[in-house]
């Protein structure tokens, strides 16, 4: 025991019974404190710390059996030792209520004071036992917390696998779960040791679940050509202790690409496959832009040479065509000038598409932009035996570059001109809300099939004959650059085009 004094309350209503228990227990270990009722007894619980109470039954006022059920609802009193002594209450009932109540024992006097004086030795050894074990265990709880704290900050600043580890193996196998890479982890023989269902996937093992797997070997499950660079890697992370990190092409129908990361620790490797197939499509969709720019970008310079001498040779042409030797061949001259002019408004479309030109964007009417228009929209209706009609609202003035807006509204005109049989009538309208102002060209030909709708817009795809596929493209490009969009509605009653402007 060590030097500070153990203090025993001792509660009795007669002081010679008071008197009688010093002598016997008189220690120089011991401090005796004397109560002489239990409301007394109650107040001393409430200053000091006691190791062991010895109780009188019968007293006036507060009785030791209602002492003691006081003393025992206080959370720091519920182990300490409680005897009662008594001369009076010796009935079985009266025992029987000291032991529920909560009592270490009851002696009946008169008692050996040996015997007292064992007894009181036993339970404060006990007690004392009880209170340094529970600070013990408190003491070990503070170390493991403070070495559990220290673990986690070392983990973090080595970064070895996750930026935060988790306190418990629930929430870790969670985590490995919930991510999309596939997540194996082997010990120093290659063999499992664990595996979340996403590996098992990768593996195409569908009839084995994750906890069947632990104590398998890797090789059961990588598939046997891709094997050997896979272990040459683990063997390469456990040589260096460094991770590493490779690409693996699965040699499937789909050729699947895998990012692997290799980790080594102490006793096996922790592995991550992470599917990068979306991200190599894109990488070789990127490359395969990047040519076709390139290719673009030489065609439009080819482009522009070639228009220089078909000038040339039209303007030859003219002069021939209207010499009078030559008359007799005015048609073939027609039909070379007709083809020259096709070629060059090819160009032109392509030319459109092809270079990134800068809009010019004024604040104007596109009512006014139609009306100044109209003239050569009805001039090459006229030529093909159709009709146009004008339903143009008064519409407020938006930022336009009249010239793009111009070849817009040509070529969605010519475009439902072409699909219309002679006699057809064409409408250019014009209407606003609050959001937007919208231009609508609407035929009454045959319509656009689904199949053919899916592909509108698409460069250099058309489903004429002498068509280039490219002006509903430049209508599309030029809609683009101006923020606006363009919706189709089309049945077999006809098609509209709606080109909408934000305000």
């Amino acid at each position: 025991m060590s030097n500070k004094k153990i203090n025993i309350l001792m509660v009795d209503d007669r002081p010679e019974n008071l008197v009688a228990l010093e002598a016997v227990l008189m220690c120089p270990q011991y401090n005796l404190v004397r109560a002489s009722s239990g409301e007394e007894a109650l107040m001393l619980i409430l200053a000091e710390d006691f190791s062991l109470i010895l109780l009188d039954v019968q007293m006036p006022g507060l009785d030791g059996f209602e002492t003691a059920k006081l003393i025992r609802k206080r959370n720091k009193c519920k182990n300490i030792p409680i005897i009662f002594i008594t001369a009076i209450s010796q009935a079985n009932e009266f025992v029987i209520k000291g032991y529920r109540i909560g009592a270490t024992d009851y002696i009946i006097k008169p008692f050996h004071p040996d015997t007292l004086k064992l007894k009181i030795e036993v339970y404060l050894k006990f007690y004392q036992d009880r209170e340094n074990l529970e600070t013990l265990v408190r003491e070990r709880t503070l170390e493991l917390q403070v070495a559990n704290q220290k673990l986690l900050e070392e983990i973090n600043h080595r970064k070895i696998i996750a930026d935060k580890l988790i306190e418990s193996n629930k929430k870790v196998t969670n985590i490995l779960e919930s991510i999309s890479d596939a997540f194996i982890s082997l010990d120093n023989n290659c063999l499992i040791t664990y595996i979340n269902h996403e590996a098992v996937r990768f593996a195409q093992i569908f009839n084995k679940s994750p906890e069947e797997l632990i104590g398998r070997s890797i090789r059961d499950l990588i598939p046997k050509n891709i094997f050997p660079k896979l272990y040459e890697q683990f063997n390469e992370a456990v040589r260096s202790k460094q991770n590493v990190r490779f690409e693996i092409e699965i040699p499937d129908s789909e050729h699947t690409f895998y990012e692997v990361n290799v980790y080594p620790f102490f006793d096996g490797l922790s592995i991550y496959f992470r599917d990068i197939t979306e991200i190599k499509r894109l990488e070789k969709d990127m490359a395969y832009i990047d040519r076709l720019n390139t290719v673009g970008k030489l065609a439009a310079g080819i482009a522009h040479e070639v228009r220089n001498p078909m000038t040339t040779v039209r303007g030859l042409l003219q002069v021939l065509a209207g010499k009078e030797e030559c008359a007799n061949h005015y048609d073939y001259f027609s039909l070379m000038i007709e083809e020259l002019d096709r070629a060059n408004a090819i160009i032109s479309n392509y030319l459109s598409l092809a270079k990134d030109k800068f809009i010019e964007l004024k604040s104007q009417s596109l009512k006014k932009i139609i009306e100044n228009l109209f003239p050569l929209i009805e001039a090459d209706a006229m030529v093909s035996g159709k009709y146009i009609h004008t339903e143009l609202e008064d519409v407020t003035e938006i930022p336009l570059d009249e010239e793009e807006i111009n070849q817009l509204i040509l070529n969605l005109v010519r475009n439902g001109l072409q699909a219309m049989s002679p006699g057809g009538n064409l409408r250019i309208k014009t209407s606003m809300t609050n959001e937007e102002i919208v231009l609508a060209v609407q035929d009454d030909g045959n319509g656009i099939t689904p199949e053919v709708l899916e592909k509108i817009g698409t460069p250099f795809f058309t489903t004429k004959e002498d068509g280039t596929g490219l002006g509903l493209a430049v209508c599309y490009n030029i809609a683009k650059k101006h923020n606006a969009k363009i919706d189709i509605e089309t049945n077999s009653s006809g098609t509209t085009f709606y080109v909408r402007f934000n305000i």
